[in-house]
């Protein structure tokens, strides 16, 4: 029973750290992204969480990170800016880590649009992505939703139990005798 209790506190206190670090910062204005891909590894690992806050596009310089869609999707990436073009409104990209047989550093293609940033990288979470993307994909949250139902019930019998002296179980041994 003591035992139980502590592994619910546990439980409890695991929760309530992933809330605030998949929820609180949304507060705060930044938004979390799991990154999927090592274009920018080692700075950025796959499979890391990364904070990103909003700024201006004013603010990017040359040599920082940015996130931002890329042209025509709904997907996100983040990426070095290597150059930034105030005349066409638009930075020019690449991912520290796409290199070309020589090892030099492969630009982007497209380059993302003043529109298109969502904001600067402020801090990234090696590993915390997969976490993340477990936990709040289906079939996580639904899996995190029952195993949290389950044990708040468990601990409400556990509890009554208590209460009763521990007569609740006897009381479930004797009606099952009966039958």
């Amino acid at each position: 029973m003591k035992i139980f209790k502590i592994f619910i506190d546990i439980i409890i206190f695991i929760e309530i750290i992933l809330v605030v670090l998949f929820l609180f910062p949304n507060i705060l204005g930044i938004k979390t992204y799991v990154v999927t891909s090592g274009s920018m590894e080692p700075l950025y690992p796959t499979g890391s969480l990364i904070y990103v806050k909003k700024v201006d596009a004013s603010e990017i310089k040359q040599g920082d990170a940015i996130t931002f869609y890329m042209e025509g999707s709904t997907i996100i990436a983040t990426h070095q800016v290597y150059e930034v073009d105030k005349e066409k409104s638009e930075f020019k990209t690449q991912g520290i880590n796409n290199k070309d047989d020589e090892g030099n550093i492969i630009h982007d293609v497209t380059p993302v649009k003043y529109s298109s940033l969502i904001g600067k990288p402020v801090l990234c979470i090696k590993n915390l992505g997969y976490i993340n993307r477990l936990i709040t994909t289906p079939p996580g949250i639904y899996i995190i939703f029952t195993f949290t139902i389950f044990i708040i019930l468990i601990n409400l019998i556990l509890e009554k139990n208590q209460k009763n002296g521990g007569k609740l179980w006897e009381k479930q041994k004797e009606i099952t005798r009966t039958l």
